[in-house]
């Protein structure tokens, strides 16, 4: 499948790009590729910059965005940076605009209807097989 091909499939993925364990950031994005799967990365961090908690741990905020823009480039989705909240609202209405989410009612009781019947005469003719007699 073409990357982004699978219109009913999106992933929203909010990082700073730095991978801790699990996967490889850029296997998982190829194995999401060839699903189809789109994939919108927000950025959230700053560029360059960590800090420091006040009893001197430190807080890793750089953002990895090579990766991360790589990330939506192979699966045909969008980078956003969102560095402030401000950003990231703004970031949530632009994506919210073209993903949608669509719901819908599928009616299953006949299905289920017809499953009980069948079984129903399954029971039956496995009876008349067992006791060798119609009663």
């Amino acid at each position: 499948m073409a990357p982004g091909s699978y219109n009913a499939a999106a992933i929203i993925l909010l990082s700073d790009g730095r991978r801790t364990t699990g996967v490889d950031t850029l296997e998982a994005a190829k194995m999401a590729a060839d699903r189809g799967v789109r994939i919108h990365v927000v950025g959230l961090g700053s560029v360059g910059d960590s800090g420091a908690m006040p009893e001197g741990m430190p807080i890793y905020l750089q953002l990895d965005e090579p990766t991360l823009r790589e990330v939506a480039r192979m699966t045909g989705g969008e980078y956003h940076h969102a560095g402030t909240a401000e950003a990231l609202r703004g970031v949530y209405e632009n994506l919210g605009s073209r993903v949608q989410v669509q719901t819908r009612e599928t009616e299953v009781s006949a299905l289920l209807a017809l499953l009980s019947a069948t079984l129903a005469l399954a029971a039956g003719v496995l009876s008349l097989v067992w006791f060798r007699r119609i009663v």
